[in-house]
């Protein structure tokens, strides 16, 4: 499932289908991409999370 991470900044960052997310006990966010690699966001630098809306049909 692709998702944007949408961060307190005004950034939004684009992970594709093959990356995951999971959350700390202590409420950071995880984020896995398609290689494998890990990012951790601080709860406090990031607002939400939501799929992607898909293109308009053509």
């Amino acid at each position: 499932m692709a998702f944007d991470l949408h961060r307190t900044d005004g950034e939004v960052i684009r992970y594709d289908d093959d990356a995951r997310y999971s959350f700390t006990s202590t409420g950071h966010l995880v984020v896995y991409d398609a290689a494998g690699n890990k990012v951790l966001y601080g709860h406090h630098s990031w607002d939400w999370i939501e799929e992607p809306v898909p293109p308009p049909a053509e």
